[in-house]
C-alpha cells in the first residue's frame, strides 16, 4: 500500500484487514472444517464438541465493526457510472461482467498512484484499494478473477464506511459459503477463508 493511502484506510476501518497481510492457507485444514460443518446449526461437529466462528471472533481477528449500519444496497445501478463517480475512471466494458469488475484491471489501474495527487484523487485510490481488500480477502468468489462492485457504494464517504457493520456481513457470507461447500458435489469454497483458518 502506498503510505499516502494509510490515513484513508484507517478512517474507513479496514486497516486491521490490511495489517493481517497474506496468510498461506492450509487447504487440508479448511477441507476438514468444511466436512464437519453442519448448516442446520451453523457449527463444526468436532470429536470433542461443537464450535463455531462468532461475531466476537470477527471483531478481534479482523478488527471490523460488528455493530452499526447494515450493509445494504441495490444491484440496479449503472456500474460504469458508479466507477467513474467514486474511482474517477470508467472501466472498459470488457472488464465488467454483470455487477463485477475484473480484479486484474482494478489492480493494474490503481497499483501505483502518481506522485503529485490531490486529496480527492488519493481518496479514489483508497476506495479502489479497499474494494480490492473486500473482494480479495473478505467477500471472495471461488475464482478470484472478479470483484463485486455492490460494495463500492458503501465506500462513498470513507468516514461513514467505518460505521457499517462489516463484521456481520462477512460472517453471514462465510456461513452461507460454508453451507454451500458442505453440500455433496461441491468442490470449492468462497468467503473469508482467512478468518476460517485463523
Amino acid at each position: 500500500m502506498d503510505p499516502r493511502l494509510r490515513p484513508y484506510i484507517i478512517r474507513s476501518g479496514f486497516y486491521g484487514i490490511y495489517c493481517i497481510g497474506h496468510i498461506t492457507l492450509d487447504w487440508g485444514l479448511i477441507t476438514s472444517l468444511v466436512e464437519r460443518w453442519r448448516p442446520e446449526r451453523h457449527t463444526f461437529h468436532l470429536p470433542v464438541e461443537e464450535m463455531t466462528i462468532t461475531l466476537q471472533d470477527v471483531a478481534v481477528i479482523l478488527g471490523l465493526h460488528i455493530h452499526g449500519l447494515p450493509i445494504t444496497g441495490t444491484c440496479d445501478i449503472d456500474w460504469s457510472l458508479l466507477c467513474y463517480e467514486l474511482l474517477g475512471v470508467t472501466p472498459p466494458t470488457s472488464e465488467i461482467r454483470g455487477s463485477t469488475i475484473s480484479t486484474r484491471w482494478l489492480c493494474h489501474q490503481f497499483s501505483h498512484p502518481p506522485i503529485d495527487l490531490d486529496d480527492a484523487i488519493l481518496e479514489q485510490y483508497a476506495r479502489a484499494f479497499i474494494l480490492g481488500l473486500i473482494g480479495l480477502a473478505l467477500f471472495t468468489d471461488k475464482k478470484g478473477t472478479h470483484i463485486h462492485m455492490c460494495y463500492l457504494s458503501q465506500l462513498r464517504d470513507l468516514t461513514q464506511t467505518s460505521m457499517y457493520s462489516w463484521g456481520n456481513a462477512i460472517l453471514a457470507h462465510l456461513y452461507r459459503e460454508l453451507s454451500r461447500a458442505s453440500l455433496d458435489g461441491a468442490t470449492d469454497i468462497a468467503g473469508c477463508v482467512t478468518l476460517l483458518q485463523v
